[in-house]
C-alpha cells in the first residue's frame, strides 16, 4: 500500500486514501493472502477510463496475462433499498464499460468474505487456475508435458492443435498426439473438431475439470 501510495498523486492518490475501506481489506487478509501469499500484479483503486471518458476506479486490479480481472468486494448498504433509478443504472454502465475494456469480473460480498471465507477462497483459486492457468495442488499427478499443454489450452480460452502442443513442449508430433489422447482419456481435454482424427482440442468446463484432477 505505501508504495502505491508514493506513486500516485491527485485523484487517485485520494481515491487510494478514502476509498480503500473495510471490505476491500476483508478481501485481502481473508481471502486474497491466504490463497496467494503474495500482492504481487495487484493495484488497488485503479483507474480505467471508457471510451466516453468516464472514469471508473477498480478495488483492485489484478494485471497479469492473458487479460486483466476486476476484483470487487461489495458491502450491504443499508440504503440499498432507497437507491434511486439513477444509481442502479450508473452501476450497470460501470460494470459493462469494465466489461467492454476486455476486463475478466470478479465481485465478492462482505457477507459472504465473513460467513464462508472459504467458498471465496476456492473460487479465487477456481479462477487463477481458470483464467491465468495456475498449477492446482491437485495437478501433481500429472506429467511435466500434460500440465504444460494444460496451461497452455486455460490461457488460450479456444481450441487448440497438435502444432500448438508441439510448440509448448518441443516434442514429435507422433509424441504430442499421444499425450494428447491420454489427457482426453482423462476428462482434461475433449476433442473439438475431426472425427476418426482430432485435429483441435479443447478443455473441459471448469467445473468439470475441478472434479477430475
Amino acid at each position: 500500500m505505501d508504495m502505491h501510495l508514493s506513486r500516485r498523486k491527485g485523484e487517485r492518490l485520494r481515491r487510494l486514501k478514502e476509498g480503500h475501506g473495510y471490505g476491500e481489506k476483508l478481501l485481502l487478509e481473508h481471502i486474497w493472502r491466504p490463497v496467494v501469499g503474495s500482492f504481487e500484479h495487484l493495484h488497488p483503486e485503479y483507474e480505467v477510463v471508457d471510451e466516453d471518458g468516464n472514469y471508473y476506479y477498480l478495488d483492485f486490479a489484478y494485471l497479469r496475462d492473458p487479460g486483466p480481472t476486476d476484483l470487487e468486494s461489495d458491502g450491504f448498504n443499508p440504503h440499498a433499498r432507497d437507491a434511486d433509478r439513477n444509481s442502479f443504472k450508473k452501476e450497470r454502465r460501470r460494470q459493462n464499460a469494465i466489461a467492454l475494456k476486455g476486463w475478466n469480473i470478479l465481485r465478492f460480498s462482505t457477507d459472504d468474505i465473513r460467513e464462508d471465507p472459504e467458498h471465496c477462497r476456492r473460487t479465487l483459486r477456481r479462477m487463477l487456475e481458470r483464467w491465468y492457468g495456475e498449477e492446482s495442488a491437485d495437478w501433481k499427478g500429472l506429467s511435466v508435458y500434460q500440465k504444460e499443454i494444460l496451461r497452455f489450452a486455460i490461457r488460450a480460452a479456444k481450441p487448440i492443435t497438435p502444432a500448438d502442443a508441439m510448440d509448448t513442449t518441443g516434442l514429435s508430433n507422433k509424441h504430442v498426439r499421444k499425450i494428447l489422447r491420454e489427457m482426453v482419456d482423462l476428462r482434461l481435454l475433449e476433442p473439438a473438431s475431426g472425427e476418426q482424427r482430432w485435429t483441435r482440442y479443447k478443455i473441459k468446463k471448469i467445473t468439470e475439470l475441478c472434479s477430475v484432477i
